[in-house]
């Protein structure tokens, strides 16, 4: 870990982040555990701390690590053995041997494909808490195969690895994990440029565009954008609609007024040529209302709360029931625009339904939003602001601590 600047103290600390965000138990480790766990000192941890620890560590080094680089192999399973997910199993899982590489059907890799079709429709609805930990061992087999394919099959599982690794970088970003997402963001790129498939290389472009603004950094964040948009013209609507938001985000960012207004024009123009019935798009979630927040994110940046909290409300009166984490993430910014604007009490009200829906669809983003809102009404103790900060407490937060 010396190479990357993290002590066993901020092992520790990284870990329990980690564990705060995605899903799982809590963990609490201290310096003295993870100097134990390092130096083999200690028999195995737990499944848990293992999994934690290795997820850290791939995102610390920008490598996929297993618990055999740490010295503790997987456990394996043998007969008689109490399983708490599978009973009494019959045969040992690791002496299985994998799949060639050769023998993998086209029918295979559409089954991944729709494997993956449920997981995005899962997330928009759930968020990205219930979907990581299956898709970590489907990701971890594309991997494997996309490392190795050759021949006829090679483009249909590039394009499902790319796909795989998109969504991937989509989850840890949206579980507050910037790091990782950039990382299996990267990937989808390499997969998109050895395909050649113009589509997809600029849907990919523009998500690192989306982690870098998020990230603060503007100039990149426009500079991937353009790139993404550099063939407009050919793209399919819904991807050149997301481009255009993320060149409005950039310009948000810097406060370039005009260019922000014609970027989001642009996306709704984009957004309203979609065909409604291509559910299978790069960026089927992109509807109207999305574009709706989307543009009011940019007028809360760019200075003009009033106008973020009128497009926020007009994108929320039509709101598609099967994005709903993104509607609680839309209520939680209507509610931070209010609370800027001095509104407290709409505040209040709308930080009490966004908390019901991040509940039931977690999001480290709206979580952030949240936060915000409770340290601008720390020191309201109105009706609605306090049953606000009791929903806040009641989540795990403080309704006004970062």
């Amino acid at each position: 870990m010396a190479e990357h600047n993290v002590t066993n103290k901020g092992l520790a600390r990284r870990m329990k982040e980690y564990s705060e965000r995605d899903g799982g138990s809590l963990l609490k480790p201290t310096h003295t555990t993870i100097a134990r766990y390092l130096s083999g000192a200690t028999e195995r941890p737990s499944e848990r701390s293992c999994a934690v620890m290795v997820a850290v560590l791939s995102s610390l080094t920008g490598r996929t690590l297993t618990s055999d680089d740490l010295g503790y192999p997987d456990e394996k399973f043998s007969i008689g053995t109490e399983s708490t997910s599978g009973g009494d199993l019959a045969f040992d899982l690791v002496l299985l041997p994998p799949a060639p590489v050769d023998a993998i059907a086209p029918e295979f890799v559409q089954h991944l494909g729709n494997i993956l079709a449920e997981h995005v429709r899962m997330d928009a609805l759930t968020g990205p808490r219930y979907v990581l930990g299956s898709l970590r061992a489907q990701l971890a087999l594309v991997e494997e195969l996309c490392g190795k394919a050759r021949g006829a099959i090679r483009p249909a599982l590039l394009d499902v690895g790319a796909r795989f690794c998109e969504f991937a970088g989509w989850l840890f970003q949206d579980s507050g994990d910037l790091r990782a997402a950039l990382y299996w963001s990267n990937r989808a790129m390499d997969y998109a440029e050895e395909l050649g498939d113009a589509q997809l290389t600029a849907y990919v472009l523009q998500r690192r565009s989306n982690i870098a603004t998020e990230s603060g950094y503007a100039a990149q964040g426009l500079g991937l954008a353009n790139a993404a948009l550099r063939r407009s013209a050919e793209l399919a609507p819904d991807v050149r609609a997301v481009a255009l938001r993320q060149r409005a985000h950039a310009y948000s960012l810097t406060g370039e007024t005009d260019e922000c207004r014609r970027a989001l024009d642009e996306a709704m123009v984009a957004t309203l040529s979609i065909d409604a019935g291509n559910v299978n798009g790069l960026a089927a979630y992109c509807t109207p209302s999305y574009i709706e927040m989307e543009a009011a994110q940019s007028w809360a940046r760019i200075g003009r709360p009033d106008l973020a909290a009128e497009t926020y409300a007009s994108g929320l009166a039509d709101w598609p029931a099967t994005q709903r984490r993104d509607r609680g993430l839309c209520v939680a910014r209507l509610a931070s625009v209010h609370a800027t604007l001095g509104n407290h009490d709409e505040a209040g009200q709308l930080g009490v339904e966004a908390t019901q829906l991040v509940r039931i669809a977690p999001s480290a983003r709206s979580l952030a939003v949240l936060r915000d809102v409770g340290r601008v009404l720390a020191f309201n103790a109105g009706p609605a602001v306090v049953e606000f900060k009791s929903a806040m407490h009641a989540f795990g937060e403080s309704g006004q601590s970062a």
